[in-house]
């Protein structure tokens, strides 16, 4: 299946908090990188249940390809905040986790993911023997070779520290750029935006609206001293200014 996503005019109400999605459409073109912002509680993750299937949008519907999706689980893979890796089983296992669910394991592929990652000697460790940005790899990894053609990355490196994170952040792009997923990706953090993604969707306080979509037109591949370029930081302070006004 074609990883091309289409969201359109979904919302999402919960009786006791009211609203959380107020008509919200959004696209993933094949092979592209698309980051979602927006205030704490907006209704970011809300919009990540929906695609998984976890929810059902009361209006709206989603789209995967030609297939409609709305409602239906097993079309995506994902990596949440925390790396959910499982503590009793090994980092192989782990990484194995999304295939089986698949019943499509290829033992060959995993390990042959975690030797190009540097992890091959930890195959055997459990994932209280590894740092935290090892445990973000594994789980990584676990998503990257799921049989489902959509990524899903919920703010993958916010528990990082500020070296680290930077660390993740090339390594993840340098990863995605061999391969060519479709990721839809969440984040809080501007510059993590700016400097990941082809396209960003901002979006309002709850009910959450898309305000604005920012088309990010540096040149790939990228390095940290794009961090620095003048009008990196210029996007920087726009996007800023329009989530303050969107409060």
């Amino acid at each position: 299946m074609k990883a091309e996503l289409r969201v359109e005019n979904i919302s999402v109400s919960f009786p006791k908090t009211g609203q959380i999605l107020d008509s919200i459409s959004l696209h993933v073109n094949q092979g592209e990188f698309v980051s979602i912002i927006g205030p704490s509680g907006s209704g970011k993750s809300t919009i990540f249940q929906s695609i998984g299937g976890v929810l059902l949008p009361e209006k709206g519907e989603i789209f995967l390809g030609d297939k409609k999706i709305t409602g239906e689980t097993g079309h995506i893979s994902y990596m949440p905040q925390h790396n959910s890796l499982l503590p009793w089983r090994n980092v192989l296992q782990n990484v194995l986790l999304g295939q089986e669910l698949h019943k499509k394991t290829n033992l060959d592929e995993a390990k042959s993911w975690l030797s190009k990652v540097g992890l091959s000697e930890y195959e055997k460790a459990f994932p209280h023997q590894l740092s935290g940005g090892m445990k973000q790899r594994v789980a990584f990894i676990r998503a990257l070779i799921s049989p489902a053609s959509l990524m899903l990355l919920d703010e993958p490196f916010s528990a990082l520290d500020e070296f680290t994170r930077l660390d993740m952040q090339k390594w993840l792009l340098s990863i995605w750029e061999k391969e060519k997923k479709s990721i839809l990706f969440i984040t809080h953090n501007i510059e993590e935006a700016l400097f990941l993604s082809d396209r960003i969707y901002i979006l309002s306080e709850r009910p959450a609206k898309i305000v604005k979509e920012i088309k990010v037109e540096f040149p790939r591949p990228r390095n940290e001293e794009l961090l620095m370029d003048d009008y990196f930081q210029k996007m920087k302070k726009e996007i800023f200014a329009e989530l303050k006004g969107s409060r």
